[in-house]
C-alpha cells in the first residue's frame, strides 16, 4: 500500500519516519510536509501528525484510511473524511504507552512547578534572581484530575505514594476508585474549589473550548496550581495570565500552549511562575514503540476485515469495505490485530 506520514518538518517526524519506513517495509511510505502539497495522489493511508482538512481528503481518491499517530484527533475534520467513505482511527494512549508517559510528566510539573525549579534554576545562572527560601510539598495535598481517563488514571496511581487526597471529574465512572471522589464533568466548578493542585487530562473538542476559563480559575483556592498536559485549547489563556499575576493561581505548568510561543508571543511564557516545554510528555521510547506497534496492527486489520474500536466513525458508504478485503496487505503476520481483540467484523 501507499502510506504518507503526514506532519510538520521537524525533528520528531525526522526521527519518527525511518522507524515507520523500517516497521512497514512491505509498504512504500512517503513523508508529506504538512506545509506543502502532497508527494502523490494516489495515497492509500495517511499516518498523521496534525491537521487534515477536507480538501486534502478531496485529492486523495484512493485514501481510505486516516491514521493519527498519537492520541488526539481533533484536528481532523471528522465530517469530511466520513462523507467522503475514508475511515479514521486514532492511537489509544492506553494501548501504546502514551498514557504512561504523559502522567510521569504529569507528575514532574506538578514537583517541579510546587519547587519553583524554573526560578531556582535561573537563579543559579543569574544571582539578581531571588529564589523561593521556601516551597510547596506534595505530601498530605489535594489534587483534582479533570479527566479520569487513561492518563488520568495512571496520574492517580502515581500520586497515590504521595499520600495526596485525590478528586477528579469524569463524564461516566461506573465503578470509580473507591479514594478518589468523582463528580460530573459539568460540576468541575465544585470539583476545584478545594484542590491544592488541579491537573487537566481530558480530551479536547470543540465543546470543551477554553474549559478552564476566568470563572473556573476563579472557582480555584487561592495559590493553588495547575498543570495542563492535554491540549491547549482546554484554557483561556489570558484569563491564566490574570490568574497568576493577581496571585489566584500560585504557579503553572504547561506541556501544551493555545497560543505558540513562535507566532506573536505568549506572556505566559515571561511569568517566573510558569514553567512550559513544547507538547513533549508523550515523547518517550515506550510510546514510540507501542505506537508504530498498533500502527502495525490497525493496517494488519484492513487485510482481515477487522474494525478496531479505535475507528471513530462509520462511513455510510466507505470506500473500503474492510469485509472484502483479503489482499491488501499481503505481507502482515498473523498476530497482527492482536491489540484489536474485541473489534467488529464487518
Amino acid at each position: 500500500m501507499k502510506i504518507a506520514f503526514r506532519g510538520g518538518d521537524n525533528k520528531f517526524t525526522r526521527d519518527l519516519l525511518p522507524r515507520i519506513q523500517s516497521k512497514l517495509k512491505q509498504h512504500e511510505v512517503v513523508f508529506w510536509n504538512l506545509n506543502k502539497p502532497a508527494p502523490a495522489l494516489d495515497i492509500e493511508i495517511i499516518l498523521l501528525v496534525g491537521a487534515l482538512d477536507r480538501q486534502s481528503m478531496e485529492n486523495q481518491p484512493k485514501l481510505v484510511l486516516i491514521q493519527t499517530v498519537g492520541t488526539g484527533y481533533e484536528e481532523i475534520d471528522i465530517d469530511a473524511a466520513t462523507e467522503l467513505g475514508i475511515w479514521v482511527s486514532y492511537a489509544p494512549s492506553g494501548l501504546t504507552g502514551n498514557a504512561s508517559s504523559v502522567a510521569e510528566f504529569a507528575v514532574l510539573l506538578l514537583l517541579a512547578v510546587s519547587r519553583s525549579l524554573k526560578t531556582v534554576l535561573n537563579g543559579m545562572r543569574d544571582k539578581s534572581i531571588e529564589v523561593p527560601s521556601i516551597s510547596l510539598a506534595l505530601r498530605g495535598k489535594t489534587v483534582c484530575i479533570v479527566g479520569l481517563g487513561s492518563i488520568g488514571s495512571i496520574v492517580a496511581e502515581l500520586l497515590r505514594p504521595f499520600s495526596v487526597t485525590l478528586i477528579a471529574t469524569e463524564h461516566s465512572r461506573h465503578s470509580p476508585p473507591k479514594d478518589i471522589k468523582i463528580f460530573s464533568a459539568d460540576d468541575i466548578k465544585t470539583a476545584v474549589a478545594d484542590a491544592d493542585y488541579v491537573v487537566i487530562c481530558v480530551r479536547a473538542s470543540k465543546e470543551n473550548e477554553n474549559l478552564i476559563d476566568a470563572s473556573v480559575l476563579n472557582s480555584m483556592k487561592r495559590g493553588s496550581v495547575l498543570v495542563n498536559i492535554a491540549r491547549g485549547s482546554l484554557i483561556d489563556e489570558e484569563a491564566l495570565y490574570s490568574a497568576i499575576t493577581s496571585g489566584q493561581i500560585a504557579a503553572a505548568g504547561l506541556d501544551v500552549l493555545k497560543t505558540p510561543p513562535n507566532e506573536f508571543g505568549n506572556r505566559l511564557l515571561d511569568l517566573p511562575q510558569v514553567l512550559a516545554t513544547p507538547h513533549l510528555a508523550g515523547a518517550t521510547d515506550i510510546m514510540l514503540d507501542g505506537t508504530l506497534n498498533y500502527i502495525f496492527e490497525i493496517i494488519g486489520s484492513l487485510s482481515s476485515g477487522k474494525k478496531s474500536k479505535s475507528f471513530i466513525n462509520s462511513p455510510a458508504e466507505p470506500r473500503l469495505r474492510l469485509s472484502e478485503i483479503n489482499k491488501l496487505s499481503q505481507a502482515i503476520p498473523e498476530t497482527a490485530g492482536d491489540a484489536l481483540k474485541g473489534g467488529n467484523r464487518l
